[in-house]
This record gives structure tokens, C-alpha cells and sequence, in this order.
């Protein structure tokens, strides 16, 4: 075979070679391109949730201010949170002065996890019993509430007591319900990890006449810190995390 036929023979395989190397470069490249703008368009979405998420949690912590508003309207206090088991009693003896010890439920079960449900919508979720003596009993058509209509999904009973999770969370950890006592907070053991809020600008108790409610966010997980609005303390939880105090706002955009 002359040379300049195996020259145009070899540049022919070459050119093949190349056209096949193209052809394999091209589903690789669309592939990532591909890639890329889906997890930019998740991201976004995702972020979009978030937001639409928040949006709902601030109107629910609205809502549960007006229903403990109006608890305290009709009863003369904000109820107790179960951490303070003196608490309770003095709270029942002042509010409910004709149901004997022999009436109450078992508050042992309670905590700051389960106090707005049990008290917003009542230990079986119809609200109390008109009877002074009993307002802890079941039945009847003239019941006292439910203050706040709690979503039935988002309900978790936990060792005999009814905890209620933040929207679209199933899982992870729910509301907290911090009542703050003669001396503020001082004292309250909190709930796990998560204890009040103190105001990093006068270094006081934030609502320490009324009371605090705290709400995991988006993670569904509480962070440890405790000084609003600075931060200096929070964790990578606390970010998303949102209060009755916190304008509306997640924890982070709080920060001055």
C-alpha cells in the first residue's frame, strides 16, 4: 500500500475517533449542565417553602398569643407550663378553687411541650366542663373552648401527653410553651436543651410577666442559644428557629 494511502486511511480513522469522542463529550456535558440548573431550581424552590413556611408558622404563634389572651381573659391568668409542679397547684387553688385535688388529671405527665394543648384545647381536645367542680371532665355539649383549633395532624402523643408539632412537620421536636413566674424565668429548667430567653441588650428576661413561646423552624430543632436579638450564642439550629417575640421573624433575620 503507497504511504499517502495509509496517511488518508489513518486521518480517516482519527477523524472517527473524534466524531465519537464528540458524541460521547456532548450527553455529558447536557447531563451536568442539567445537573446544575436542577439544583439551582430545588434550591429556590426549597427556599420558596421555607419562606411560604415561616409565613404560616408567625400567623399560628399570632394566633396561639391571642388564644392564651383570651384563656387568661376568662380564667384571670396565663396558665402554668407543668415545670413547676407548685406552680400548678397554686394556679388550680386560685382558678379553679372548687375542684378538689381528687379531680385533677395527672399533671406529672405534662410539660412545656404538651401546656398549650392541654390548656388551649383541654385534656381530651373538647375544651373543659362548665362544672367548677370537675372542669377537667369529659362530655357534655356546653363546653368552655377549645381556645385555638389545633391542626389534628400535627398532633404527637408522647408518653400520655399531646404535644403539637410546627406545619408541615411530622417529625422533630414540637411548640414550647415557657410561663414566666414571680421572679421571671429564674429557676425554670426549660425543656431538654431549650430554656428562655434573655434580652442581650438589658441582659432581663424577655416577657417576664406573661410568657414565651418557642418554635423549632423549618429543621424541626432547637437551638441552644438564649440571648435575643444579638445571637452570640446560637448554634446552627438556632437560625431558623421562631418566637412569639421575634416580629415575625426567624432568629436570624431578627439580629440587629
Amino acid at each position: 500500500m503507497r504511504e499517502g494511502a495509509w496517511r488518508k486511511i489513518m486521518r480517516t480513522a482519527d477523524v472517527r475517533r473524534c466524531r465519537r469522542a464528540a458524541s460521547l463529550v456532548e450527553p455529558i456535558l447536557t447531563l451536568t449542565v442539567l445537573a446544575v440548573v436542577g439544583a439551582l431550581a430545588w434550591k429556590t424552590c426549597l427556599k420558596a417553602v421555607h419562606s411560604a413556611n415561616n409565613t404560616r408558622i408567625a400567623l399560628e404563634l399570632t394566633r396561639l398569643t391571642e388564644a392564651l389572651e383570651a384563656f387568661r381573659n376568662l380564667y384571670g391568668d396565663y396558665p402554668p407550663d407543668f415545670h413547676d409542679p407548685l406552680a400548678v397547684r397554686a394556679f388550680m387553688k386560685q382558678r379553679f378553687p372548687k375542684c378538689p385535688p381528687a379531680n385533677y388529671p395527672d399533671f406529672s405527665l405534662q410539660s412545656p411541650a404538651s401546656a398549650l394543648y392541654f390548656w388551649l384545647a383541654g385534656p381530651d381536645g373538647q375544651g373543659f366542663s362548665p362544672n367548677p367542680k370537675n372542669p377537667f371532665a369529659s362530655g357534655g355539649t356546653a363546653r368552655i373552648g377549645p381556645f385555638f383549633a389545633f391542626s389534628p395532624e400535627r398532633l404527637k402523643e408522647t408518653e400520655g401527653a399531646v404535644e403539637y408539632l410546627p406545619p408541615r412537620k411530622t417529625d422533630g421536636e414540637p411548640y414550647l410553651y415557657f410561663r414566666a413566674g414571680k421572679k421571671g424565668y429564674d429557676g425554670h429548667d426549660g425543656w431538654g436543651k431549650v430554656s428562655p430567653y434573655r434580652n442581650s441588650e438589658t441582659g432581663k428576661w424577655i416577657n417576664p410577666d406573661s410568657f414565651q413561646i418557642l418554635c423549632p423552624g423549618n429543621d424541626g430543632k432547637f437551638g441552644s442559644g438564649r440571648n435575643f436579638p444579638a445571637g452570640d450564642d446560637y448554634d446552627e439550629f438556632n437560625d431558623d428557629d421562631m418566637t412569639n417575640f421575634s416580629g415575625g421573624m426567624t432568629l436570624r433575620h431578627a439580629k440587629p
